[in-house]
């Protein structure tokens, strides 16, 4: 990783839910989607899959001069977790968001052991605050589950290079 070249957080996420075994046996199909209102990645395969791994291909972020003077672009990125329940049953929704609880659980294990890894890379996650959401029984007809934001840090080179200018 350098400073010209940002993370690969989808790729990162895809490899997580590619070698997550409950992802795996829960029928998880992996998607991506533009923020809240955008999720046409799960919409598109919502009759064929019964459950979403989804990642939000837009970020917020901000980029910050640091105390050793270098610039670091802070980006929030976004993951939905999200599983179809019987509307008829309430343990049937409970099961569904439980299922989704645990992966949570299970990639938030891995992420804290990927931070050193990533550190080495100069791209820092921060694990140390994870913000989640539960959705409610009705946010989708048939479908609940939880998202979660997690900041990444990472160098920015914001080189003055006067060929760029006229």
């Amino acid at each position: 990783m350098n400073a010209k070249q940002l993370f690969d957080y989808i790729g990162y996420f895809r490899n997580l839910y590619e070698h997550n075994v409950l992802a795996q046996t829960s029928g998880f199909r992996f998607c991506t989607c533009s923020g809240p209102g955008g999720l046409q990645g799960m919409l598109q395969q919502f009759r064929t899959a019964n459950a979403f791994f989804c990642v939000d291909d837009t970020c917020d972020g901000r980029i910050t001069r640091q105390r050793n003077g270098g610039y670091f672009n802070t980006r929030v990125l976004m993951v939905y977790l999200l599983h179809r329940y019987n509307i008829k049953t309430m343990d049937s929704y409970q099961a569904a968001l439980d299922v989704c609880r645990r992966l949570l659980q299970q990639l938030m294990s891995r992420m804290i052991i990927d931070e050193d890894d990533l550190a080495n890379e100069m791209v820092y996650l921060r694990t140390d605050s994870l913000r989640t959401n539960e959705l409610g029984q009705y946010f989708l007809n048939g479908c609940t589950g939880l998202y979660f934001r997690v900041e990444v840090n990472e160098p920015v080179d914001l080189t003055f290079d006067a060929s760029q200018w006229t």
